[in-house]
C-alpha cells in the first residue's frame, strides 16, 4: 500500500511540474530571453515586446510604455539624451529607430535611422529617412547591447529554472 501512495505522489508532483510550465516560461520570458546563447544580430528579448509586460526596473534609465491590448502587451522602450541634447532612442517588437532631434515634432520622419527585425528577433535591414546621424547604426546596436544587458542583469531569476526547455522552444519556435 505505501508503494501505490508514493507513486501517486510522484505522478501528482509530476503533472504539478508539467502544468506550471507555461506560467514558469511567461513570468520569466525576459529572464530567458537574455540568457539563451545568441547569434550576433540577434535579440530574443525583442521577440517579447509584442506580448509580454516589460517592469521598467528591468531596464533603468529608460522610459518603458506597457501599452495592454486585451491581455497581451505592447511595450515601447526609449531613452532621449544619449549623446547630444537632442537625441533619441526607441525600441518596439517591430524596429529600433535613432533620431538626432526629438524636439522636431516629425522627428520619427525627418533624420531617422531604423533597424527592422525578423520575427525571431535578428536585425533584419536598415532603413534611414534624410540624413540621419552618421555613428546611428553604432548607437542602435549599443542601444540593444545595452538594453538586453540591463534585462539580463535585473529580470527576476525563476525558482526552478527551465532555461534549456526554453532554448528548445525558442529554436523550434524562432527558426
Amino acid at each position: 500500500m505505501e508503494k501505490k501512495a508514493v507513486w501517486i505522489t510522484l505522478i501528482v508532483l509530476c503533472v504539478l511540474f508539467v502544468i506550471q510550465i507555461p506560467f514558469n516560461f511567461h513570468h520569466n520570458a525576459y529572464y530567458y530571453a537574455t540568457h539563451i546563447k545568441q547569434k550576433k544580430d540577434r535579440y530574443p528579448f525583442v521577440t517579447l515586446l509584442d506580448s509580454n509586460y516589460l517592469p521598467a526596473s528591468y531596464v533603468p534609465g529608460y522610459n518603458v510604455e506597457n501599452d495592454d491590448k486585451r491581455g497581451s502587451y505592447t511595450v515601447s522602450i526609449s531613452k532621449k539624451r544619449i549623446h547630444t541634447e537632442q537625441d533619441i532612442v526607441e525600441l518596439n517588437g517591430a524596429h529600433i529607430r535613432y533620431s538626432k532631434d526629438y524636439n522636431d515634432p516629425n522627428y520619427y520622419l525627418n533624420n531617422l535611422a531604423s533597424f527592422s527585425f525578423s520575427e525571431n528577433g535578428i536585425i533584419n535591414e536598415y532603413y534611414k529617412i534624410g540624413n540621419p546621424p552618421k555613428n546611428a547604426k553604432q548607437e542602435m546596436k549599443h542601444a540593444l547591447e545595452q538594453i538586453q544587458s540591463e534585462i539580463k542583469q535585473t529580470s527576476e531569476k525563476p525558482l526552478i529554472n527551465l532555461q534549456w526547455i526554453w532554448n528548445a522552444w525558442f529554436r523550434i519556435h524562432y527558426r
